[in-house]
């Protein structure tokens, strides 16, 4: 399996983590999301004149501009924690929830750190609080004391 090799914080035990795949950059989401309105507003335009070109694209743009400022704003009140956690992991609360016509990324690519605090509340719901074990001697420091 190819992949990186990560080091779980809970039990210590090393695994390969496979290569996820890369996100649809936002650029490429947002020229699928404008392609087909603007078509349509330069049909239009064509018959009744550039302004409409113009007022069409200026239109769509603060459409889009709202939309995405609502989604993250709204997603923060209701959640900071997943909105954190959603924004560390390079994600955005609209483009990851765009569907998938326009954002191909499996559910896994998007909402990566969100499955995994998840399955730790999962956990910790079901069986208590995840143990943390000490690590083994291979990862404690030479200065500690407890090395032999």
């Amino acid at each position: 399996m190819v992949g990186n090799l990560a080091a779980c914080p809970y039990c210590w035990a090393e695994t390969v983590v496979p290569n996820s795949p890369m996100r649809t950059s936002k650029l490429t989401i947002i020229v699928r999301m404008v392609s087909i309105p603007m078509i349509c507003v330069c049909a239009v335009g064509a018959l009744l004149g550039a302004p409409v070109i113009i007022g069409g694209a200026i239109g769509l743009a603060l459409m889009l501009g709202f939309w995405w400022a609502f989604t993250n704003i709204v997603t923060f009140f209701i959640n900071p924690g997943h909105y954190r956690l959603w924004k560390k992991n390079g994600g955005d609360p609209f483009f990851d929830t765009v569907p998938s016509p326009f954002n191909t990324d499996p559910a896994s690519t998007r909402y990566q750190e969100l499955f995994r605090e998840k399955s730790k509340q999962e956990w910790e719901a079901n069986f208590g609080p995840l143990p943390i074990p000490s690590p083994p001697d291979s990862i404690k420091s030479i200065d500690d004391p407890n090395v032999i």
